[in-house]
């Protein structure tokens, strides 16, 4: 299959209990790993803005979770421990402690991860982060009972609904990006083109039948790394207000708030975004 170029470098691959993960990377200097969200349209390509701007400084390496982007998609039933686990392979290649970035509920899986493994962990950036106020009731006989009606023929019609061309550029406009300007031509094509390979349904379903919630909040308040917290001001889907039960849960973590950004706000603002996490990164 085509390789999606999803990022400026062709991916490796990682093994995953039998399954490839893609991995890219570029740069050196101390490793950074990019973990992306998760929606019908993720991938890597969410994570475009910090992968090209942290090169300069760090060895970047950013990820496609299972099902998404170039990693393969099998059909299975996707649980948030995979994911965690993923996060951990990826920390585990590499040779010295790793500060992560991570989007939404892809930064819950990276709380997770770094709760179980804190010796590989050196900071966390979690932008927009879910996992105590939002998808954070761990899956129940409700969403097995979701799953197994969404694994079928209603599930593959409501994702080819939510994944045509129109759909995917209104999740952009509404829940992913503040300014319709930042919703290129090139921007509308890398969410697209990932969300109809072969298999695209499998983990979006899991997703939306609530078997990837995350809860974090004992992980979050364990945290032992520094913590900065990223927000878009004008977030829908995970507003700002929701930083309040994270800065509860673990006093320790910094919050910073952008303007003029929604959900990805990594990639609607790049150089102010990256400018924090270069600040944070070196303190």
């Amino acid at each position: 299959m085509t390789v999606l170029p999803l990022l400026p470098v062709e991916p490796t691959f990682l093994q995953w209990r039998g399954h490839a993960v893609a991995r890219y990377s570029a740069g050196g200097g101390r490793p950074v790993l990019l973990v992306h969200s998760i929606n019908a349209a993720a991938s890597a390509f969410e994570m475009r803005g910090p992968f090209r701007g942290l090169a300069d400084r760090f060895a970047v390496h950013a990820i496609d979770l299972l099902g998404y982007g170039n990693s393969e998609r099998p059909a299975r039933s996707y649980v948030a421990n995979d994911y965690i686990s993923q996060i951990e392979l990826a920390l585990d290649v590499l040779s010295e402690p790793v500060s992560v970035v991570a989007s939404s509920l892809g930064a819950a899986y990276a709380v997770a991860a770094a709760a179980r493994r804190p010796e590989r962990v050196r900071a966390l950036v979690l932008v927009c982060p879910t996992g105590i106020q939002r998808l954070a009731n761990p899956p129940g006989p409700r969403a097995w009972a979701a799953y197994r009606v969404l694994r079928g023929p209603v599930g593959r019609a409501l994702f080819a609904g939510l994944t045509t061309r129109a759909g995917v550029r209104y999740f952009l406009q509404t829940q992913a990006y503040h300014h319709p300007a930042a919703i290129t031509d090139e921007v509308l094509d890398g969410f697209y083109e990932t969300c109809h390979r072969s298999g695209a349904s499998y983990a979006p379903i899991c997703f939306l039948s609530g078997l990837l919630n995350c809860p974090i909040r004992e992980a979050f308040a364990s945290l032992p790394m520094p913590v900065l917290l990223v927000w878009g001001r004008q977030a829908v889907t995970t507003p700002p207000g929701d930083a309040d039960a994270f800065l509860a849960a673990n006093p320790r973590a910094h919050l910073e708030l952008i303007d003029g950004a929604s959900l990805l706000v990594q990639d609607e603002h790049p150089e102010r975004f990256n400018a924090l996490v270069r600040s944070f990164l070196s303190a």
